[in-house]
């Protein structure tokens, strides 16, 4: 494992999705049946992602600010909650 995937932490979960953080770089991951994929794209795992592991996060992830990244992942567990009302 590289020195920057050993350095990746998650600050934060919502649902599927995390907020990580790796050398003052934040990003959203999706984790999905031992997978993570990029948030909001996935250039680098595309369908089929990258194993659920820090390489596999370092791979996928979509680095940013940390404001941004927070904001981010505010929006889609506010998207995700309107979706379960709709779907009740």
């Amino acid at each position: 494992m590289s020195g920057a995937s050993k350095d990746v932490t998650v600050v934060a979960e919502n649902g599927s999705f995390r907020l990580v953080a790796c050398q003052g770089r934040y990003a959203v991951v999706e984790t999905r049946g031992g997978r993570v994929y990029g948030v909001p794209t996935d250039e680098a795992g595309g369908r089929d992602g990258a194993p659920d592991d820090g390489e596999g996060v370092t791979a996928v992830a979509r680095w940013t600010g940390e404001a941004d990244a927070r904001a981010l992942l505010a929006d889609l567990a506010t998207r995700g909650d309107q979706l379960a009302r709709a779907l009740r």
